[in-house]
């Protein structure tokens, strides 16, 4: 009997996929993207929640619709309908794919990434993201002992054609929004982070647009004006920001972005690219882990190497722990949280981009993964889980030990059906 191949002729065309992904993700960067955060799935998609439903969920800095989801995807649905793998599909277990999605945002908010940002992180210099891949391991492990055990959401099947419509029609209405937002009036209801705006670390923070360095506007509290000494003082005289607080203000990450047509081009090239090579943050792991093939591990270096080299030709590079943009130091924390999101992106069968680009091919399971991420966002800023650049929220930890409990719930449970 021949020797298995562990290396298939697939595996540099997930290279070239992975650096492309990983190219366009530094570039967008220096195009206005938060730094380390080009193309982040669970960020992008926390941050059109908190368009929609910001004002509630306390994510005014972080309230945006991102073109680059929009343009990931409408591209995968044009390279699926192309080659004629567009297939209305759905009905394996909705409901739980619904929470495993829900688990998977809130986990990926407490590290502040996807299993994606993770490498990008990493490829920008942000040596916290080693303990958040450590964590994508580890959750890989986790989840491979439960595959092997008879875990299973069931085969899904062809179903309506409509339905397989579900997740490109949500992203036409986006685009929708984000044109009259861009072009015309924002709606009322709607809360969007103004471009360029930085905020103080103060109870609630002071928030105000600079222009050449200097501030030119201040955006909240409403009212409020720039004192001579560089403090933020209240429309009833009080102080609402020192003078400190305003020198050490940082950007929104809501408000850092690229322009509209630049990240709906680029998400749309990357759609395509990743609909065609099957691309997935977690899969070459666990293929290699699970029956030792390499051919996805070739798209997560390549991802690795692309971002790496792009950051550094662009000035972009800073390597270290201290000082990232959009990150956190607490090591066990970034481990914690990374472990439980690819343990839940597991049970799924693909991460996050992943999800999305099946979701663009017909598969409506996959639109419910993704529901679950859109309110999953929602309910973690509400809740105060989300961390920030200080660290870890209080109730992080309570929240991931809940959260890990319910996947091994989970886990145990469909495989004692399937088994």
């Amino acid at each position: 009997m021949g020797k298995r191949r562990m290396v298939g002729p697939t595996a540099w065309i997930l290279g070239g996929a992975g650096l492309f992904i990983g190219a366009v993700a530094a570039w967008l960067v220096s195009q206005g993207n938060p730094g380390n955060m080009g193309l982040c799935i669970a960020c992008f998609l926390r941050d059109i929640t908190g368009f929609f439903v910001g004002g509630t969920t306390g994510q005014g800095a972080v309230a945006y619709i991102r073109p680059e989801i929009i343009g990931i995807i409408l591209g995968a649905l044009g390279a699926a309908i192309l080659t004629r793998e567009f297939r209305p599909r759905g009905g394996s277990n909705p409901l739980l794919r619904f929470v495993l999605g829900f688990i998977f945002m809130t986990s990926a908010l407490i590290f502040l990434g996807c299993t994606v940002r993770a490498w990008l992180r990493l490829g920008g210099g942000d040596l916290n993201a080693l303990w958040g891949i450590l964590g994508i391991v580890a959750g890989v492990v986790v989840g491979i002992v439960f595959l092997k055990r008879g875990f299973n959401l069931g085969r899904a099947k062809n179903i309506a054609k409509p339905l397989g419509w579900l997740l490109p029609t949500l992203a036409i209405v986006l685009l929708v929004f984000a044109l009259v937002s861009a072009f015309g009036t924002k709606p009322d209801f709607a809360t969007q982070t103004a471009e360029g705006a930085f905020s103080t670390g103060d109870k609630p923070p002071a928030v105000f647009l600079k222009t050449d360095g200097q501030i030119s506007q201040v955006l909240k509290p409403v009212g409020a004006t720039l004192a001579a000494d560089g403090s933020i003082v209240g429309a009833d005289g009080a102080i609402a920001a020192s003078a400190e607080s305003v020198t050490k203000a940082k950007p929104q990450p809501g408000g850092k972005r690229a322009s509209l047509w630049i990240s709906l081009a680029a998400g749309l090239a990357v759609g395509v690219v990743a609909q065609r090579s099957r691309f997935c943050s977690i899969g070459g792991i666990r293929d290699a882990v699970l029956v030792k093939r390499y051919d996805l591990l070739f798209g997560v270096v390549g991802l690795l190497i692309g971002a790496t080299v792009v950051n550094i030709l662009l000035g972009q590079y800073n390597l270290g722990f201290v000082g990232q943009p959009v990150a956190h130091t607490d090591a066990l924390g970034n481990f914690a949280s990374m472990a439980v999101a690819t343990f839940a992106a597991m049970l799924l069968g693909g991460c996050p981009f992943r999800q999305v680009i099946m979701g663009s091919e017909g598969d409506a399971d996959s639109f419910v993964a993704v529901a679950g991420m859109l309110v999953g966002a929602g309910f973690t800023h509400w809740a105060g889980i989300a961390s920030s650049a200080k660290g870890l929220a209080p109730l992080a930890w309570p929240a991931l030990g809940v959260m890990a409990a319910i996947l091994v719930a989970v886990a145990l449970l469909k495989r004692t059906r399937t088994a």
